[in-house]
């Protein structure tokens, strides 16, 4: 369930505070001098890996780095040999490591295009929702982000292979990213190490599902068109939507056709408005719950079942 882990090593923390000692395990490395004192950077596999006298920065994704994509998921026991993998290719023991970037991530297999669940996904309490592009929502505050996107799209823009069995299906991707003060944010001292151990592991991904409960599910009304295959099923239809949209208007008509009197039978008055009033509760109007639904229970049961 992780993406995006930025570890930090304080010099103070490693065996005799050698940090140089990581570089001959780095590819593409760089040196430079400034009034800071002596600094490198270089690659280990997907992590940027910077290092100085002060300490090493890693950035980057740790699902990549182990899968070498984002799109299968980090499981609980990936995440310990992921992590298990990095000590070993830098040859320091990285479970100390202080976490400053954290994305919880999986992806949500739709029946429908991702961007269509966009629509129905409206405001969240202490955020601001930004659409960025048509298939990428976001919601941003000063501590964490919530992005959902076409993960299928976005691979492919970027020349990453999906996987044969994924090549016809809806990727919908999930991600909370916690960007600052995580230590204060998830009231825990987080360390790279501590990311596979339950309850820890667990509290992160039940945080993961109750961001989404949080967001405003909207409903959108749309037409009923089973019976609008003739001309009076389409004006009924368009009839009943309307009545839906401003019930009262039955009440201001029935005044007025009975103030005029136009009816000689006065039963008349009682039947038009019981007909006016079952096209309301007859009339079937498509609100667009079974999509939010959807996404919710497979979110549910990841949570649930997370390992």
């Amino acid at each position: 369930m992780f993406d995006n882990v930025n570890l930090w090593m304080n010099g103070r923390d490693i065996s005799k505070s050698k940090t140089f000692e990581v570089l001959p395990y780095l590819s593409d490395v760089t040196e430079w001098q400034n009034e800071h004192g002596y600094n490198c950077t270089g690659k280990l596999k997907n992590y940027n890996v910077f290092v100085s006298d002060s300490g090493i920065a890693l950035r980057g994704s740790l699902a990549k780095n182990h899968f070498g994509d984002n799109i299968h998921t980090l499981t609980r026991k990936d995440a310990q040999w992921a992590i298990e993998e990095l000590s070993d290719r830098l040859h320091i023991n990285i479970n100390a490591a202080k976490v400053t970037r954290l994305d919880v991530s999986t992806i949500l297999y739709t029946k429908q295009p991702p961007a269509d669940y966009f629509h129905y996904l409206g405001e969240k309490p202490y955020f601001k929702r930004l659409q960025v592009h048509d298939d990428t929502l976001q919601y941003n505050n000063h501590q964490r982000q919530i992005v959902f996107y076409d993960k299928k799209k976005e691979a492919t823009e970027k020349g990453v292979p999906i996987p044969e069995i994924l090549k016809n299906a809806n990727l919908l991707r999930y991600e909370l990213r916690y960007t600052k003060r995580i230590n204060r944010q998830l009231n825990n001292d987080v360390t790279a190490g501590k990311l596979y151990v339950r309850p820890f592991y667990d509290s992160l991904i039940e945080n993961w599902y109750k961001e989404l409960k949080e967001i405003q599910k909207l409903k959108k009304q749309s037409f009923m068109l089973d019976e609008a295959t003739t001309v009076k099923g389409a004006k009924d239809a368009l009839f009943a939507r309307l009545l839906k949209e401003k019930p009262e208007i039955i009440s201001e008509f029935m005044n007025a056709i009975k103030a005029e009197k136009k009816f000689a039978n006065r039963a008349d008055y009682s039947r038009l408005n019981a007909e006016l009033n079952k096209m309301i509760a007859t009339a079937e109007f498509h609100e667009k719950e079974d999509l939010m639904q959807e996404i919710e229970a497979q979110a549910f049961n990841i949570a649930k079942y997370a390992r």
